[in-house]
C-alpha cells in the first residue's frame, strides 16, 4: 500500500523500493507483481520488467495475469502483433478482464481496424462502466467509423466521470463539428483549451489547432489566428498549430508568414500531403511557379491513397 501511495504521489523511486519489498515477500501474489511490472513498463525499464515477470511465470506457470503483463510490455514497445496474441491468450483464461478488452481495442485503433476496436471497447465499457479512459477510446473508435452521435455520447460519459479529461473535450468538439453543431463544438474546444492552459507540464496544441481549423472553415481567419497564436506560444512544435497558422495566414494574404509556418509543419510531419498543397498555393501567389509545381508534385505523390484521416500528432 505504501508503494501504491508513493507512486500516485510521483515518488517512483520510493514506490519501486516498497513494491519490490512486497514482491520479495510474496513473489507469487499477482497484485504485487502487477504493480511493480507496470511501474517498470511506465518508466520504460523493460529489462527489469521482463525479469520480474519471468520470475512470476516460473513460479506460477501459465496465468491470465502473466499473459496480460506480457501484452502490456509488448504494446508499450510497439510490438502490436505480438501484443495482440498475448491479449488473446489472456482473454482465453480470463474473458471478463476489461483492461484486456480495452488494450485489444487500442491495438485495433493503432492498426486502423476501428470497427473491431469499437466492438472490443464496447465490451470493456460494459465490464468497467466507470472507467473514463475506456469511454474515451470507445469514443475515438466510433468517431473513426463516422458514428458521430454515438462517439459524442461516449465522450460525454467520459466527462461525466472525469470532467477535466482534456482530450475528451477536444474530441467532443470534433464530434459536434461533424454533427454540424458549431456552437457546441466551440464550447468544447474552449474548455479543452482552458484545461490545457492551466495544467502543469508540457502543453499540447491540438485543441488550439482544431478550434482554429473550424474558425477558418467558417471564414473567420482573424479569430482563428488569435487562437492559433496562443497555441503556438504554448506548443511551438505542434504540427496542427503550425499547419493551421500557415493556413490562416494564407487566407489573410500574409504570404511570407504563411510560408514560415507551413515549412515548420512540413518539417514536423513530412508525410502529411496537404501541407505541400498549401505551400504550392503560397508560391503560386508569390509567382514562384517552378517551386509551386515542385510542391504540388509532392502533394500528388503523397496523396495517392487519398487524404489521411485526421492530423498527425507530433507533440504528445
Amino acid at each position: 500500500m505504501r508503494g501504491v501511495q508513493l507512486r500516485s504521489s510521483g515518488d517512483a523511486s520510493g514506490a519501486e523500493k516498497e513494491l519490490g519489498a512486497a514482491v520479495t515477500g510474496a513473489p507469487g501474489y499477482g497484485k504485487y507483481v502487477k504493480a511493480l511490472v507496470l511501474l517498470y513498463i511506465d518508466e520504460e525499464r523493460y529489462p527489469v520488467a521482463i525479469q520480474v515477470l519471468r520470475q512470476y511465470v516460473n513460479l506460477c506457470g501459465v496465468t491470465a495475469l502473466g499473459y496480460a503483463l506480457e501484452a502490456e510490455l509488448l504494446f508499450k514497445q510497439k510490438h502490436f502483433d505480438a501484443a495482440q496474441l498475448a491479449v488473446l491468450d489472456s482473454l482465453q483464461l480470463s474473458p471478463t478482464d476489461p483492461r484486456m478488452h480495452e488494450l485489444l481495442g487500442i491495438i485495433y485503433i493503432t492498426i486502423k481496424q476501428n470497427t473491431a476496436a469499437s466492438l472490443e471497447l464496447k465490451k470493456a465499457a460494459e465490464l468497467d462502466p466507470g472507467n473514463p479512459q475506456i469511454r474515451f477510446y470507445f469514443g475515438r473508435s466510433l468517431y473513426a467509423i463516422a458514428r458521430y452521435a454515438d462517439a459524442r455520447d461516449q465522450f460525454l460519459a467520459c466527462l461525466k466521470i472525469q470532467p477535466d479529461y482534456r482530450k475528451a473535450h477536444e474530441n467532443l468538439g470534433l464530434c459536434y463539428e461533424a454533427l454540424r453543431e458549431p456552437a457546441k463544438a466551440a464550447e468544447a474546444y474552449q474548455k479543452a483549451i482552458a484545461i490545457e492552459t492551466a495544467q502543469n507540464g508540457k502543453k499540447h496544441g491540438e485543441p488550439f489547432g482544431f478550434y482554429g481549423a473550424m474558425l477558418i472553415q467558417a471564414g473567420e481567419a482573424d479569430r482563428a489566428l488569435e487562437v492559433l497564436r496562443q497555441g503556438a506560444m504554448l506548443s511551438p512544435n505542434s504540427f496542427v498549430v503550425n499547419f493551421e497558422m500557415g493556413h490562416a495566414l494564407l487566407m489573410l494574404g500574409r504570404l511570407e508568414e504563411s510560408e514560415h509556418y507551413l515549412l515548420a509543419a512540413e518539417r514536423l510531419a513530412p508525410e502529411y500531403p496537404r501541407t505541400y498543397f498549401l505551400i504550392a498555393k503560397v508560391y503560386q501567389r508569390q509567382h514562384r511557379m517552378r517551386e509551386a509545381a515542385e510542391e504540388y508534385e509532392k502533394f500528388k505523390e503523397l496523396n495517392k491513397g487519398g487524404e489521411p484521416a485526421g492530423f498527425p500528432v507530433t507533440d504528445r
